[in-house]
């Protein structure tokens, strides 16, 4: 690959990752006006998931992915999938069912930087061991202050939250 080719995936990659997080960051209140009008939570949930799940499917049918398709030159078949595999939709559950309880409680902003500041850990730790498939990447003092930074921050937004009530 070239260079001008890796710096544009490289840029690609950050403005993704800042859409995501701009909507990751969204999400909660999107999903919680949902929760009031629907006045359930759990309601909520199932038809953000519903949606997009709708979402994914017509565009693995338009792509021509979908049904998945195991042959010998595919990924694993199913049953031979490591079983950790499997959680990314439990995990995905957890956080917006959580976010639709806490978020109206404590607000977006100490929602999002405890949720960061869990993945960046989380983060840390899945690259130091080269855990769930992720290269190895040392746990290095800067990336370990950086990580702590940000968890000094939370610590901050919570305080400043409580002392303006």
């Amino acid at each position: 690959m070239s260079t001008t080719s890796q710096w544009i995936w490289f840029v690609t990659a950050i403005a993704m990752g800042l859409l995501g997080g701009v909507l990751f960051g969204v999400q909660p209140s999107v999903n919680g006006a949902l929760s009031k009008q629907l006045q359930h939570p759990l309601q909520a949930s199932l038809i953000s998931f519903l949606t997009g799940t709708a979402i994914l499917v017509a565009i693995a049918v338009v792509m021509g992915v979908f049904p998945p398709k195991f042959t010998l030159a595919s990924p694993s078949p199913w049953s031979t999938l490591p079983w950790w595999t499997w959680g990314g939709g439990a995990i995905g559950a957890f956080l917006v069912t959580a976010s639709l309880v806490f978020v109206p409680r404590i607000g977006s902003l100490p929602w999002n930087g405890t949720v960061i500041a869990g993945q960046l850990a989380a983060a840390m730790v899945l690259d130091h061991y080269g855990l769930l498939g992720n290269s190895q990447v040392p746990m290095t003092a800067t990336r370990l202050a950086g990580a702590v930074c940000l968890i000094v921050g939370v610590v901050l937004i919570f305080w400043t939250k409580t002392a303006t009530r």
